[in-house]
Parts: structure tokens; sequence; C-alpha cells
């Protein structure tokens, strides 16, 4: 998805007519949507499946914070360049590097702990028991 998407914006920075627009961002949206789709998955195959809540509320408040900080961004680009060619550039590139992350990532090795020795009271249950 990731790779679509970054060719997909690289095309959206060349873009000339309605029908092209409209295609790309129907295709970019649809990777969005399957993003929302994967990340749940992704977060239970990489930190199993016990903590799939909290660790998919942290992946959603930082795509929020995305959706608030992209636009500023690509706004200021704009703005200082007169056009939305670099900004799509950029995005397309981090896009392209979001693509590579999870190509580096491992998931993370979980210690297991010692067993704890036996109390008293439980040796006692036991030698009683038998």
């Amino acid at each position: 998805m990731f790779l679509v998407q970054a060719a997909g914006f690289l095309m959206l920075s060349h873009v000339s007519g309605f029908a092209s627009l409209t295609t790309l961002a129907f295709v970019i949206l649809l990777c969005y949507g399957g993003g929302f789709g994967t990340m749940p998955a992704f977060a239970a195959d990489y930190f199993g499946a016990k903590d799939v809540g909290s660790i998919y509320g942290l992946m959603l408040t930082a795509w929020g914070a995305a959706g608030v900080v992209g636009p500023t961004l690509i706004a200021q680009i704009r703005q200082a360049t007169g056009h939305y060619q670099g900004a799509l550039r950029i995005m397309a590139i981090v896009t392209l590097l979001s693509a590579i992350v999870p190509l580096l990532l491992r998931p993370p090795v979980v210690r297991r702990k010692a067993p704890e020795k036996e109390s008293e009271l439980e040796s006692a249950r036991r030698r009683i028991a038998s």
C-alpha cells in the first residue's frame, strides 16, 4: 500500500486533468482505508494479541497527529513555492520510506520470567496433600 501511495503522490504532482486527479485521489484513499484494515493485524503480529488495543490506540493517535501536521506542512510548502509539486514529491518520499521501515523492524523479544520460589504456605499445603 505504501508503494502504491508513493507512486500515486509522485504521479499526482504531474496531473493536470480532473479525471486523472480523481482517479489518483481514489487510489490513494483506498490505501488509507487498507491501512485501517491492516494496522490491527500488524500490531497483533508484532506485539502480541494481548496488547493490540493499547498499541492500536497509539497508532491511531500518531495517525491523527500526522493528520494535523501534514496538511499544515503542505500548506506552508505551497505558500512558499506557489505550487503543490514539491509537497507531493515530499509526500511520495516519506511514503516510500514508510514502505521500507517495516522491512527493517523485528518484533521485540519477550523475556520469560524465572519461576518464582514456592511460598512456605504453598509448600506446606503440597506436603499435606501428599
